[in-house]
């Protein structure tokens, strides 16, 4: 990365911190623009030359997130962990960012990225190996993609807005015990 490339990067994380100090005392309706960028102390063309407008903030910060955790995956695929190591990674990657996840939830805009991040999903069936995964066709797959990154999506929803959530090893350990009854033979 040049300095150039270097600058702009750290401009976008500067306007995403000022993005989510914001979002803990305002609704998101009401920031603008110009509240990001005076907060963030840079100009409102620095903030144009980053994002569009301030969904599109929200939309980098969510892809950021994803691409971190497809990052973390992908780690996870070289270690040959198990489900529950899997599960645990899944839940504590999160809960690293449950500061701005909460404020989002607050704010009723973490669906808003799930609606967006969905389609992304496929992406992760091919990073590593889990017990719900089939050989089928895209369709089928997104499917099964569908049902799992919802379902983990609702309990990062009900879990991360707690004040004191619990562990992410104890979240994992609930979940793992919940597919394992679930795992029946007809």
């Amino acid at each position: 990365m040049n300095g150039k490339q270097r600058i702009a990067a750290q401009s976008r994380e500067w306007l995403t911190t000022a993005f989510f100090e914001l979002l803990k005392s305002r609704p998101y309706g009401e920031i603008t623009v110009k509240d990001i960028s005076e907060q963030a102390q840079l100009s409102r063309r620095t903030f144009y030359r980053s994002f569009k407008d301030k969904e599109d903030l929200l939309d980098d910060y969510g892809n950021r997130m994803i691409h971190d955790y497809l990052a973390r995956l992908t780690d996870l695929s070289k270690a040959n962990m198990d489900f529950e190591q899997v599960l645990t990674t899944f839940f504590s990657f999160w809960y690293e960012q449950r500061n701005e996840i909460r404020l989002l939830i607050k704010q009723n805009l973490f669906m808003v990225l799930l609606a967006k991040l969905s389609p992304q999903a496929t992406k992760l069936y091919d990073v590593f190996q889990a017990p719900w995964h089939i050989e089928g066709t895209k369709r089928e797959i997104s499917y099964v993609m569908s049902f799992s990154f919802g379902g983990f999506w609702n309990i990062l929803n009900m879990w991360l807005i707690e004040e004191n959530p619990d562990s992410p090893k104890e979240v994992a350990h609930t979940l793992l015990i919940a597919l394992k009854k679930m795992n029946y033979e007809e």
